[in-house]
């Protein structure tokens, strides 16, 4: 195995657990640092379905498979988020599908196995690193909008709780 392809593979876990968090750290400020741990894992644990498919855990045997498995697609990740959102909350299922949908863009970037992610619409294919890009750039910006969201909401919340805020003029009738 060439030293480059092994610093790849033995990298992988690493970049996209960063890829994961960097897709869900504009939600830290308001949901915490536990989402980091929703992205992260989630990121993570896709990866076992290489080890089913291939009937083994050595890598020379998950990293030689013709394509990706099945389970690399947003089918997946739509009903890991829609799983962790009805446990933990839909902050939480966002950053799980997010991350999940960072690593679907991360394989399907790379020049390895096709990822099937959009199976079963469309067979396994890869899209390059701009993609990868501008993909992994729509995560970060919707979990920016969704942090932003969640603070408006809180400041409306608040304004109410506080009757109307500060500014509010008084009714008459």
């Amino acid at each position: 195995m060439r030293r480059a392809r092994r610093l790849q593979i033995y990298t992988d876990p690493f970049q996209h657990a960063l890829i994961a968090a960097a897709v869900a750290a504009p939600l830290v400020p308001r949901s915490g640092r536990r989402v980091l741990a929703t992205a992260v894992a989630a990121a993570l644990v896709i990866d076992i379905d290489h080890a089913v498919a291939a009937r083994s855990v050595r890598i020379e045997a998950t990293t030689s498979l013709p394509t990706r498995p099945r389970t690399h697609s947003l089918v997946t990740a739509v009903g890991a988020g829609a799983t962790v959102a009805a446990a933990a909350g839909p902050v939480h299922g966002w950053a799980a599908f997010g991350a999940l949908v960072s690593h679907l863009l991360h394989d399907a970037g790379d020049r390895a196995a096709p990822t099937p992610m959009l199976w079963p619409f469309a067979p396994a294919r890869q899209l390059g690193r701009r993609r990868q890009l501008a993909g992994t750039a729509v995560l970060v910006l919707v979990s920016v909008a969704i942090s932003r969201a969640m603070a408006a909401g809180a400041r409306a919340r608040s304004r109410a709780a506080d009757g109307g805020g500060a500014g509010a003029r008084p009714q008459t009738g």
